[in-house]
């Protein structure tokens, strides 16, 4: 990983008798400092003519909760983040059964910070994108494209999915070929939750709510939207992935 810039403060006080006292430098976290190099990258990059992106670069926060991984809406830009320790119980023993499934992922911990400390850290930093391209069209598909995006979950995913594969494909193409194999891996013990004749696209969105409670069928779709976008020809890279934003009318 690119290593940030980590700042240590050093906070002094004084006693009753004006002596100061220095106190311990305050713990870095390695998580968002990886995460802000990533960003930093990411934002570098994030270039659409006709529109501003970097000037509007979003938080980072390692405060997700059982989300995991969110990004949160146009007016408060902020990425959400969290650490191994405090996902949820249930949360932790999928993934821990998940990595049982792969053969390189000694824990679900190590499965967990691959995918969401950098694959889906990026996949939400195209979110941030996606939305802030909405908010800035003007075109006459605009109105209908904010539109559709509040309920075109498939594709919104799918397009942020997009973002972050030909982010990692052109940066660490080793990790990611890596991480969509055990995707594979897992996927496919995973039961799959579409009924017969259902379009996964139409099934996913109408029933998200109920789908996104459950970490095994959530896992399920996300990890199959991103094989999906992996194995799509022609490859994109960055450029051209964000490039398609403006286009974009989320129409699932």
């Amino acid at each position: 990983m690119k290593q940030g810039l980590v700042f240590f403060f050093i906070l002094v006080t004084f006693s009753g008798n004006g002596v100061a006292a220095s106190h311990q430098p305050l713990k870095s976290d390695p998580v968002l400092a990886q995460e802000k190099a990533i960003a930093a990258q990411v934002e570098g990059r994030a270039q659409i003519h006709g529109f501003e992106l970097k000037a509007k670069a979003p938080k980072i926060r390692i405060d997700a909760g059982p989300t995991l991984s969110h990004y949160g809406t146009v007016k408060d830009n902020v990425v959400h983040e969290e650490h191994w320790e405090k996902v949820p119980a249930p949360e932790q023993a999928s993934f821990n059964h998940w990595a049982t499934y792969t053969t390189d992922e000694p824990s679900g911990r190590a499965l967990f910070e691959d995918m969401f400390y950098r694959f889906f850290f990026v996949h939400e930093l195209g979110h941030w994108m996606q939305i802030q391209v909405l908010d800035q069209r003007h075109d006459p598909m605009a109105a209908r494209a904010r539109k559709s995006s509040d309920t075109a979950r498939w594709q919104l995913e799918t397009v942020a999915n997009r973002i972050s594969v030909a982010w990692w494909r052109e940066h660490d193409p080793q990790y990611l070929a890596k991480l969509v194999n055990d995707f594979r891996a897992i996927e496919a013990k995973l039961p799959n939750p579409i009924p017969p004749g259902e379009a996964p696209q139409h099934f996913f969105t109408r029933e998200y709510d109920k789908i996104s409670t459950d970490p095994d069928v959530y896992g399920w779709f996300q990890l199959q939207m991103v094989i999906l976008v992996y194995d799509e020809q022609p490859a994109l890279n960055f450029q051209q992935a964000i490039d398609t934003l403006p286009a974009e009318n989320y129409d699932n």
